[in-house]
């Protein structure tokens, strides 16, 4: 089981299961993943499933997709890795269901409002 803790630059949270083979990011009503930003592409980046293997891939962006800081044209993720889509902020959680409400609890605290 795999999720994104998104965080919205004036600070709300919610949680966004990754659960279909591919999800698109951006700012189109038809993405799996919303962001209202004019910053954010329409559709901005995608993320691909593969048995316990996610990927995020950049579609074209203008400001670009960027995963722990660096900007990326593709990259599997890994547990606790941060993706950042034109300041809208997003925490990526890849472990067993009982344990994702608490720890993701958890990172929302640590990580606290985005500035």
């Amino acid at each position: 089981m795999a999720l994104l803790i998104l965080m919205t630059p004036k600070g709300q949270t919610t949680q966004v299961p990754v659960t279909e083979p591919e999800m698109t990011i951006g700012r189109a009503d038809h993405n799996h993943v919303v962001l209202a930003s004019q910053r954010v592409s329409r559709f901005h980046a995608a993320l691909a499933t593969d048995g316990p293997v996610v990927t995020i891939r950049d579609l074209g962006s203008r400001n670009g997709t960027f995963v722990n800081g660096r900007r990326i044209e593709m990259q599997i993720l890994v547990n606790g890795d941060n993706i950042d889509i034109a300041g809208y902020w997003m925490r990526f959680l890849a472990f067993e269901q009982e344990r994702i409400d608490d720890e993701a609890m958890q990172l929302i605290s640590e990580r606290g409002p985005l500035v």
